[in-house]
């Protein structure tokens, strides 16, 4: 057999997952850690670290004594309908002439491909080679201490030594869950509705209970009533414009929260991804009522939504009686965050460019969303379900003579993406709900794009008479 020489984990794990799903059967025997050190030429740390990583995902299963299986009874294969739904979630399916409401990412031509390219260059020069190695698996600790004065903004006081820096938040989600479930603590509770990717993830490895999201957080009377009955291990929130409806938890249900889980014995995991886009007043932080010593908030806060995907870095900031656990655990799935892109970010925050990308970006996306909302708020037959005051996402109720999946289908065969409201439930219920993003389109996608989304819904009302 050929030698395969791969440079890097990431690409040996998609290699294999990419065979689990086209080629090989459930509860078959895996290649076992030597025939894959041998077919890869990698060292035999590497592949442990990959094949434990494809365990934690649902791809394989091991057997002490006999090596992995391709997992049974998992739901491996993306069924062709579901295919178009998430391409579209990340604007993969969009053409040059397809105007995108679905996307949740900054277009194209908010990215600052100059500044990050001089910001490169200038730390590749400075640190040459010192930074194409690993790194400290906790992150630069340069980088945590600008951090850790960054987040006072929030009214977050915290040392740096408390700051994991981490590839991403969905990296920091695994790790967290992965830390909970290592010790048979499963139970956690998430809104109803909530973020596919952030559940998805879930599924399998976590028991998931769910609560209605109300216009200012969950019923917190009914929230306790559950909590003196079942214990609850986790919760995941972004108690700030929520994707997908927009909500932002109110002060008082903020700081309530925060006392049920010390009250309680739970831990909450704030994702904490929009609250930078404001477009009134600035908002508060679950964790800014974490209480010293008593902590019970686990921090994560993404860079990727200001300045581009591609930067991929993101912190947590735990409790100090997780904090060691956490790092062991980061240290088995992804030991290494890049350093680069580290100084990179160190750089954006000290020299006030992050601050600056995000007056200019929060300016524009202001516009967007006052003409989206203008725009909607003449189509009578909808209804626009949260008055947003920051964040990315309309959610916006159907009348009864559509559902979501037909109107997001012929708005397709129009040149338009958006999202059906039931991929943002656990169990995807018809909701004849849609979720409209603004970040992504221009001022003038977003006039054509409501025009088309009108048309359509008058098309299906002629239809019902």
């Amino acid at each position: 057999m050929k030698k395969e020489k791969l440079n890097h984990s990431q690409k040996l794990y998609e290699s294999l997952r990419l065979e689990i799903l086209n080629e090989k059967e459930e509860g078959k025997k895996f290649y076992s850690i030597r025939q894959l050190v041998i077919k890869y030429n990698l060292n035999i740390n590497t592949v442990l670290k990959v094949l434990k990583k494809l365990e934690l995902d649902g791809y394989l299963y091991a057997k002490k004594g006999k090596g992995y299986f391709i997992a049974r009874n998992k739901k491996m294969k993306i069924d062709k309908e579901e295919m178009p739904l998430m391409k579209n979630f990340h604007g993969n399916n969009k053409n040059n002439q397809e105007i995108n409401l679905a996307n949740g990412s900054p277009n194209i031509e908010n990215y600052p491909y100059l500044l990050y390219e001089e910001l490169t260059i200038k730390a590749l020069k400075k640190y040459k080679f010192e930074l194409l190695g690993y790194q400290d698996v906790q992150g630069l600790e340069s980088l945590r201490k600008i951090l850790a004065d960054e987040i006072e903004k929030r009214d977050i006081f915290i040392n740096f030594e408390d700051i994991i820096i981490t590839s991403g938040t969905q990296l920091a989600l695994v790790i967290i869950l992965k830390m909970f479930v290592d010790i048979n603590r499963k139970i956690i509770g998430i809104s109803s509705p909530d973020y596919p990717n952030s559940f998805n993830l879930m599924k399998g490895i976590m028991d998931i209970r769910t609560f209605e999201l109300k216009y200012d957080g969950w019923d917190l009377n009914k929230f306790e009533k559950f909590l003196k009955k079942e214990k609850l291990d986790l919760i995941y929130l972004v108690p700030n414009f929520h994707n997908p409806t927009g909500i932002t938890w109110s002060e008082e249900k903020k700081k309530r929260i925060v006392e049920l889980a010390e009250k309680y014995d739970f831990y909450i995991i704030e994702d904490d991804c929009f609250s930078d886009f404001y477009y009134t007043k600035k908002v508060s932080t679950l964790k800014s009522f974490d209480k010293i010593g008593r902590e019970r908030v686990i921090y994560i806060k993404t860079y990727s939504k200001v300045m581009m995907p591609d930067l991929g870095l993101a912190m947590m900031v735990l409790p100090p009686v997780l904090s060691q656990r956490a790092l062991y655990v980061k240290y088995c799935i992804d030991h290494n965050t890049s350093g680069l892109r580290q100084k990179v970010l160190e750089y954006l925050i000290i020299y006030g460019y992050l601050d600056q990308h995000l007056f200019i970006l929060k300016k524009r996306l202001k516009g967007k969303y006052k003409e989206a909302i203008k725009l909607l708020s003449e189509i009578n037959e909808i209804t626009i379900l949260t008055k947003i005051k920051g964040g990315f996402f309309i959610w916006i109720k159907l009348p009864t003579y559509i559902t979501e999946k037909e109107l997001c289908e012929e708005c397709k065969k129009r040149g338009v993406n958006i999202l059906p409201g039931n991929l943002f439930y656990l169990d995807e219920k018809i909701t004849n709900k849609i979720r409209i993003s603004f970040i992504t389109p221009t001022i003038d996608e977003i006039r054509r794009g409501i025009k088309i989304l009108k048309e359509v819904l008058e098309k299906f009302k002629k239809v019902e008479e």
